[in-house]
Parts: structure tokens; C-alpha cells; sequence
């Protein structure tokens, strides 16, 4: 594929897949700087960060750019980048809200970026993945503007947010984006959660699936696996707010989260 025919096919690309299509065609491996900076100066791509490129298409008559798919860019900014937390929600269609931070998962020491007025995170996944030796288990490969992507699957994005509220807009966000969620792989949800491995994770999502038990069809025999593994005390849902005991899940939940009459004060 020769340089221009790359550029027209690639929305966004690394300067790796430029050189991969370049020095496959027995070109030096400086022609690829040459390109990206010709590039460059001429307006047609803008750099987000080093070695990720944007293609620029301005509109007819117009001298703004329009912006990026952000959470493809997203998607890209770590060669193992997986879409997650509140912008997996985003994703997945069940967010309540749209935020201008975007999340992803990485294993790489990848800083935080700020481009096109967003901030893009990365979050290192929960060691218990890697030393299970299933640190991809449940990522899925989709599609966004064309663009291939990586995302946590649904069910890990259950778990990670009620793991990481603070990565999801906070636990208000986070309950009203899950009880929109019409059906789980519950078995998917549980090998994740026991993977993981953290028993307040553990309170967190067995609590979550028994409110949601009808809806969801959740079997109780997966409760009752699920309440084997829960804190030998109880933990806050929220550390930051009050709540009511839920004696079964060991759980302390902030009252407005609760059905009417369940819990007990603390």
C-alpha cells in the first residue's frame, strides 16, 4: 500500500501501522518520519500523542475540524487499550451521562492524555487478572466510525464500576446506568467476579443481582455462591456515605439505594 492510500484508508493509525505498510514495501525507515511530518505540515493529520495520529478532514467550507470518534481514540492510545469503566457504559449504551473523560484499561505505563478538550485516562487492570493468566478473557473486539476497538465486555463493565464508582461518575451514576441493563451473562458476570477474587467486590455485585433478581432471572443458587465469598464484616458500598446494613451481603448501602424497608440503620 503506497503512503497516500494509507493515509485516505486510516482515520487513525500509529506511526507503527504507517511503518509496518512502509518498510513492508522495502522503504527506509526514515521515509516514515518524512511522511508524518510532511503530513503534519500540511494540515492533513494532527498528532495526539506521540506515535498516535489523527487524520484530519475539514469540512467542505468550513475551517473547523470536526472532532474524532473520541472513544475510538481512546481505544488507541495503548497498543493493549480496552474501553472501560463509565466509558464502556458510554459504549455499551447504558450510561446516564456523557462525560468529556474517557477511561480505558491498560497493562502499559501509558500516561494520561488531554486532546480536543478530553481527557483520557488509563487504568491498570486488577493484578488478579494477569496472575490468573486471563487478562483478555473479557475483552471484546468491536466496532466505532469504522474503527476497530477493544472494550471490556458488559459484565466486566458491571463489576469494574461497582468496583471503581470514582471511575464512573460516582455510585448515583453508576446504580441508575445499571438498573437500565435488561439482561447479563450471569455466569460470565460470576467467573469475572471470583476471578477477581475481592470480596467487597464480591458483597457489591451479589447485592446488586439481588435487588435485580426478577429482571435479570438471576438463579439462587448464584446468590448463594456468591454470599460464600462476602466480608467477614461489613464494608460500605460508598465509604463516603452513611447507609443501612444489609445483613446477608455484609454491605453497608447509602438508604436512597435500598427498596423500601430493607436494611437496618448503622
Amino acid at each position: 500500500m503506497k503512503p497516500e492510500a494509507f493515509l485516505t484508508s486510516h482515520k487513525l493509525f500509529t506511526r507503527d501501522e504507517l511503518a509496518a505498510v512502509l518498510l513492508d514495501r522495502g522503504r527506509a525507515p526514515a521515509t516514515v518520519s518524512s511522511h508524518l511530518a510532511l503530513w503534519q505540515r500540511q494540515g492533513r493529520i494532527s498528532r495526539v500523542k506521540q506515535g498516535v495520529f489523527l487524520r484530519v478532514d475539514p469540512q467542505t467550507g468550513s475551517k473547523r475540524v470536526p472532532a474524532p470518534d473520541f472513544i475510538a481514540l481512546a481505544s488507541r492510545l495503548a497498543p493493549d487499550a480496552a474501553i472501560a469503566y463509565h466509558t464502556a457504559l458510554e459504549t455499551h449504551g447504558f450510561a446516564q451521562s456523557v462525560f468529556e473523560r474517557l477511561t480505558f484499561v491498560t497493562w502499559t505505563k501509558t500516561k494520561p492524555v488531554s486532546f480536543a478538550g478530553r481527557r483520557f485516562v488509563p487504568v491498570r487492570p486488577r493484578a488478579a487478572l494477569l496472575t490468573a493468566g486471563k487478562g483478555e478473557k473479557w475483552i471484546e473486539h468491536t466496532e466505532r466510525s469504522g474503527i476497530a476497538i477493544r472494550i471490556t465486555n458488559l459484565e466486566r463493565t458491571v463489576a469494574d464500576v461497582l468496583d471503581r464508582p470514582d471511575l464512573a461518575g460516582g455510585l448515583e451514576e453508576v446504580w441508575r446506568s445499571l438498573l437500565s441493563i435488561p439482561a447479563l451473562d450471569l455466569r460470565s458476570l460470576e467467573e469475572y467476579v471470583t476471578a477477581l477474587g475481592n470480596r467487597t467486590l464480591t458483597a457489591k455485585v451479589g447485592f446488586f443481582l439481588d435487588i435485580r433478581r426478577t429482571e435479570l432471572v438471576v438463579p439462587t443458587p448464584l446468590l448463594e455462591r456468591l454470599r460464600t465469598r462476602v466480608p467477614r464484616a461489613p464494608v460500605y458500598m460508598d465509604r463516603r456515605r452513611k447507609g443501612k446494613l444489609v445483613a446477608r451481603w455484609a454491605l453497608i448501602v447509602p438508604a436512597d439505594l435500598l427498596p423500601e424497608g430493607e436494611g437496618r440503620p448503622v
